[in-house]
């Protein structure tokens, strides 16, 4: 009887201990996602360092390309050398580098700390997802993954409602103060609530010359479409950054099939689940992500609503991401991941399609409602794809399967900036002279030019995410057999 009951103490001590070590890796994605306050600080931090718009926004560049150039290998290092202890360390580097941000006297210096930041938040994201497939068993994955995505979204949450009161109260310095608060707590209770997965002597090392050449060929690609759209795809610099880019990711591909322990084992490049996964997801972000750069103009140029109806309607998605994250995780638990995941992609297709219909005569509520739809098709996809991808991963390379899943939506929303925006601006220029041989021109013309412009581009988003859900077929279980 003693036994008994000392065993069911024991599974209940277990069973308390992975909730608490969920929520423990879920602040590394809280914190991650608290970065969107920085898209609100831009103008402060402009004007308070006397710098132009286009030299400020290389804080969001820098800290964006290291972290993906970055993510692989990190995720490949948090696998040689354990994995809440890199997370513990990138809590460390990550609430370091908002301090010494908040308190830095020059841009320069901003920049460079921000790919400290990069590496913090780098290694948070590969060992999070890591730690919590590590913790849970297969037949609840699903529900953990989808537990820390809602849990992570709800930093946007945070981040959209506090952002612009912290910068009007106290300046830009307090969206990076306010975290180390935070990040201090992370680290205590990760400290206490993570278990550790040592990792044999045989595994450990890592591969330099494979990070360095990822990293240069991933930072480039990032680079060449954020420079392409803005100095022209055929540029000379644009033209350079994309051959160094392809340079060196062929250069990598040599490397890692020589390599004793690769950063990324090509082998999985070639994966039945993870090539497509990858491939779905990059896509599914590439087309969503639109709403976070195109549809604020839409919103305030067309419909003319105020910063306050836009800050509310932009809080729609990351609460209804919240809300479907862990229902998708549960559902891929029940029924195969793969089908979770093409009904979240054609759900994000149709919804992104759907604001094509949006015109001159659009309400909040035909805004609203899409937006809602968005994220929870965001929510579900996020879910499936994280259950799909951590349960194809050997059980000794977990990280460096949380840094692909990050990886492919990083990628997917700088292409979506790079290359839709881009679009935005080329189909713009078209339709003005085509407008005004009809006779509309001035404001009406430039007004009508740009929503038959944004009607084209978010065309383009669904085909895109048209074009992941057929990838995502290619993973179905009946295709896999």
């Amino acid at each position: 009887q003693r036994d008994m009951t000392s065993a069911s103490d024991s599974l209940t001590h277990r069973s308390v201990n992975k909730w608490v070590g969920l929520v423990a890796a879920s602040t590394g994605i809280f914190l991650g996602s608290l970065d969107i306050t920085v898209n609100v600080a831009l103008p402060n931090i402009t004007s308070s360092f006397g710098a132009d718009v286009q030299t400020v926004q290389w804080i969001i560049i820098f800290y964006v390309g290291s972290s993906a150039g970055l993510q692989i290998s990190l995720g490949s290092a948090a696998d040689a050398y354990g994995l809440k202890r890199f997370f513990i360390i990138g809590l460390v580097v990550y609430t370091l580098a908002v301090l010494l941000i908040s308190l830095a006297p020059l841009l320069q210096i901003v920049f460079g700390l921000r790919v400290l930041q990069a590496v913090g938040n780098g290694l948070l994201m590969a060992c999070a997802p890591a730690l919590v497939t590590s913790m849970f068993p297969r037949e609840e994955r699903g529900k953990a993954l989808g537990l820390m995505a809602g849990l992570g979204t709800l930093g946007m949450l945070v981040g959209t409602l506090a952002g612009g009161v912290l910068v009007d109260s106290f300046g830009w310095r307090a969206i990076f103060a306010a975290r180390v608060p935070l990040g201090v707590c992370a680290i205590a209770l990760s400290l206490v609530a993570l278990t550790e997965r040592a990792s044999p002597e045989s595994q450990r090392g890592f591969d330099l010359k494979g990070a360095f050449t990822l990293f240069t060929g991933l930072v480039s690609f990032i680079l060449f479409l954020t420079l392409g759209g803005r100095l022209g795809w055929t540029s000379p610099v644009a033209l350079t950054l994309a051959l160094l880019s392809l340079g060196s990711l062929v250069a990598f591909v040599y490397v890692e099939g020589r390599a004793r322990l690769p950063v990324l084992n090509v082998g999985l490049l070639r994966h039945r689940v993870l090539a497509p996964a990858f491939v779905s997801a990059y896509l599914i972000s590439m087309s969503s992500f639109v709403n976070w750069f195109i549809l604020p103009f839409f919103v305030s140029d067309v419909m003319g609503a105020n910063a306050k109806t836009w800050g509310m309607l932009m809080m729609l998605m990351p609460l209804t991401i919240a809300v479907s994250a862990p229902m998708g995780g549960w559902i891929s638990d029940r029924a195969p991941p793969a089908y979770v995941s093409t009904v979240a992609a054609v759900m994000t297709a149709a919804t992104v399609f759907s604001y094509t219909m949006l015109d001159e005569g659009a309400t909040v509520f035909d805004v609203a409602w899409r937006s809602a739809a968005m994220g929870i098709s965001m929510g579900l996809h996020q879910a499936s794809n994280a259950n799909l991808v951590m349960g194809a991963v050997p059980s000794n390379r977990l990280g460096t399967g949380g840094a692909i899943m990050t990886l492919s939506r990083s990628m997917g929303s700088v292409s979506s900036v790079g290359i839709l925006s881009a679009l935005l601006a080329s189909r713009q220029e078209w339709h003005v002279p085509v407008l005004a041989g009809l006779g509309v021109v001035g404001y009406q013309g430039d007004l009508q030019a740009f929503i038959l412009a944004f009607q084209d581009t978010y065309l383009v988003a669904a085909l895109v995410g048209a074009a992941a859900a057929v990838a995502s077929v290619t993973y179905w279980p009946r295709f896999l057999r």
